[in-house]
């Protein structure tokens, strides 16, 4: 985001970012929950081959999936401008970042597969310099692609991120070689073989959910677009959330840990960790904007106009208890997957999407400011999932026993 503040209009970049990270993410959405397969069910060689072979193919899917829709003329239009509402300078601002990241969701796919292997196993200190890995070879290839004038726009940041992420999978890919040829080749306690249609059976729910739940950011550009001062509001919301989510990331790896460390009569203590990590952030986000932190960000680093950077605080300032809620819901994902309930997950993404829908179009009618409105759908949507897998797993904890 820097980055594009640097350069000239940045407005329309900014916005345009908004379309990329919310395509390209909903097209990586098939893998992003290999991180809990492979944590849950990653616990011997024999498993280890078959999910790679179940990896792999999804990667393959992603990857013709995002070319279909980037490359393809049409298909780029309806998805851009019509189901996003995108006005047609921003969808071209986005294009030229998609355009080099066809391999991106298949970098990531494989890094989060080999990273559950690794969580399984206890190794987590190598998957936080992968992240440090990421972000220097981000900030180079960034670097050298703006200052040598050989990119446009959001070409560097779609080929940067394609550079780091592909960085980061061949050093978790590397890095993980020692854990797996630690794996044991057959565990006497559970039964190794996976048909690929098992795998899809623990793995879909959980891909049906993530992709559920990444149509929100569609849901919510959409309603921005519809707004008063679109390309305002996109610009607000992208450099706000962008910053949000640099907080909310901590929570992330939570499901995992959850899942790894989880076994009868842990919950208590699972639970209090998670409440004191979201908690923690969401108190530290709140200071951030009691101090005007954000602010600063937004217009000194962000190079945001204005009008666009105040916007983007006040949505901070809203998003504020995500973190929070997100750690809850990260411990309640984590046990139902270990349980291997991972339909639930589907369930409770169904039902927050009908909150988030429901008050965006309520809002609207309203006229209530489009970034308030956005950070306040989406925090009781959350909170509406949060409820739902609370319910969820205090009705099933007593019907199932952990398996791996």
């Amino acid at each position: 985001m820097w980055l594009i503040g640097l350069m000239p209009d940045n407005k329309i970049y900014q916005a345009g970012f908004l379309i990329v990270f919310g395509i390209a993410i909903f097209i990586e959405s098939p893998v992003i929950d290999l991180l809990s397969t492979g944590t849950t069910l990653g616990t011997t060689k024999k498993r280890f081959e078959q999910i790679t072979r179940f990896t792999l193919i999804l990667m393959t899917w992603v990857t013709v999936a995002h070319c279909i829709v980037v490359f393809t003329p049409p298909i780029y239009t309806f998805v851009a401008e019509t189901l996003l509402g995108a006005r047609p300078e921003v969808a071209t601002a986005a294009w030229y970042g998609l355009a080099w990241m066809p391999v991106w969701s298949a970098c990531v796919g494989w890094r989060r597969y080999r990273q559950g292997i690794m969580i399984r196993a206890g190794r987590t200190g190598p998957i936080s310099w992968g992240t440090l890995v990421r972000i220097v070879a981000m900030m180079i290839s960034g670097l050298a692609l703006y200052v040598s004038g050989t990119m446009i726009g959001l070409g560097v940041i779609g080929l940067s991120f394609t550079i780091a992420v592909f960085a980061e999978a061949l050093y978790i890919h590397i890095v993980s070689k020692p854990v797996i040829a630690e794996l044991t080749e057959t565990d006497p306690t559970n039964i190794d073989n996976l048909t690929l249609s098992q795998l899809a059976k623990f793995h879909f729910p959980l891909t049906a959910s993530t992709m559920l739940m990444l149509t929100a950011p569609v849901l919510m550009t959409r309603a921005l677009n519809e707004g008063p001062e679109p390309i305002i509001a996109m610009a607000a919301w992208q450099v706000s959330s962008t910053v949000v989510w640099l907080f909310r990331t901590i929570t992330f790896a939570l499901p995992e840990a959850v899942i790894a460390l989880y076994k009868p009569g842990r919950e208590r203590y699972l639970g209090s960790f998670c409440i004191k990590v979201g908690g923690g952030i969401t108190l530290t986000m709140l200071a951030v904007h009691a101090f005007q932190f954000d602010l600063y960000v937004f217009r000194a680093i962000f190079k945001s106009e204005p009008l666009v950077a105040d916007r983007a605080a006040t949505a901070f300032l809203w998003c504020s208890f995500l973190p929070l809620l997100n750690a809850l819901m990260a411990y309640y994902r984590g046990v139902l997957t270990s349980h291997h309930i991972t339909s639930a997950r589907l369930y409770a993404i169904i039902i927050a999407l009908a909150a988030l829908a429901i008050t965006l179009t309520l809002g609207l009618r309203i006229g209530i400011l489009t970034v308030v409105l956005a950070a306040a759908a989406l925090t009781l949507s959350h909170l509406v999932e949060l409820a739902t897998l609370a319910i969820a797993w205090h009705r099933s904890r007593h019907l199932a026993s952990p398996t791996t």
